[in-house]
């Protein structure tokens, strides 16, 4: 669905000196500087897959979708999106997309959203049946309902993303892009939205690439990520694998009573015991999960158990501290 090779991006900067004397200086004798915002970037996405992109301000993610969408245009490398290059691809590509910026709006702001979702029938030319299929399937699992006669500017912040990430998939698009999609909102709505999107990337098949400083959203709606910082790539795989490559320790509960020396078996592991519950935290370079599973079974009488998986936001702080490598 994307295939990015050696994708390069650099901005020239009109570095300008302060002052009168700088400011006429600046009129006869510019001074420019590069700032490279994405930097020898590869990567795939496979269709209909939900991809996330990981970085700090100023990795280079919301360059990277402009140059997937086609507003800019790469400085050196390639970018294809469904096998085109989406600068060239004309509208036929744009039919096959869709773009959400959280603090931008798709929604005609003085007229009620239904008219905004009545132009888009309009301009994707859509057939009554298939138009009327995708709205009333946004607008129930949405619940917006009551926002449709609403001016888009009279709209709360949630209300109009729910309203906006609504009307990005009335013409069906087989390729979504999220920039912070859900940055500012509430937690019920930021739920509404990933439950939203999640579903909708399994039921129709929707390829989704997001970029979120939310890492709930990233956790809740996808399945692999691509890493940057300074513009590189220094990650791309699954969520799995990015949590076990960058998180040094497990921590597994058992409620029971202690039979054997857990700590004899576990040596490397630190050990706390709260009347019936004991948690485990264990180093995951030292000790396997089959390991310390069958430890526990030999030393506990386990009533019930609890692994907790590696958190997310923990590892994109061990990423961008400098702890692991990739």
């Amino acid at each position: 669905m994307i295939k990015a090779r050696n994708l390069r991006k650099v901005y020239k900067i009109n570095v300008k000196q302060s002052g009168l004397r700088g400011a006429f200086g600046n009129l006869f004798h510019s001074e420019w500087m590069e700032k490279v915002a994405v930097d020898d970037l590869s990567f795939q996405m496979k269709e209909g897959s939900a991809l996330a992109c990981i970085g700090e301000n100023g990795a280079g993610k919301s360059t990277l979708i402009k140059m997937m969408i086609g507003i800019l245009t790469p400085t050196a490398g390639q970018i294809r999106v469904f096998g085109e290059e989406p600068r060239k691809a004309g509208r036929d590509y744009l039919r096959r997309i869709g773009v959400v910026f959280g603090q931008k709006t798709n929604l005609w702001t003085d007229i009620p959203v239904i008219e905004s979702y009545q132009a888009v029938k309009t301009l994707y030319r859509l057939e009554e049946k298939a138009f009327r299929q995708n709205y009333d399937r946004v607008v129930e699992l949405l619940t917006l309902q009551s926002l449709l006669s609403v001016p888009a500017r009279k709209l709360s912040l949630g209300q109009r993303m729910r309203a906006d990430i609504g009307m990005v998939f009335l013409h069906s698009p087989e390729l979504l892009f999220l920039d912070e999609p859900t940055i500012g909102l509430d937690i019920n709505v930021k739920h509404t939205i990933r439950t939203f999107l999640r579903q909708m990337n399994r039921e129709t098949g929707t390829g989704i690439f997001l970029t979120s400083h939310d890492l709930d959203d990233i956790d809740e709606i996808c399945d692999d990520a691509v890493v940057l910082s300074g513009g590189r790539l220094i990650y791309d795989g699954t969520l799995e694998q990015l949590k076990h490559r960058f998180v040094q320790d497990k921590m597994i509960q058992v409620v029971g009573k202690q039979e054997g020396d857990i700590r004899s078996r576990l040596p490397l592991s630190k050990i706390s015991v709260e009347g019936r519950v004991t948690k485990i935290v264990y180093p995951v370079r030292e000790y396997s999960s089959a390991e310390v599973l069958a430890a526990v079974s030999a030393c506990f009488a386990i009533e019930d158990i609890t692994i907790e998986e590696p958190d997310i936001d923990e590892v994109v702080s061990r990423i961008f501290a400098g702890e692991g490598t990739a």
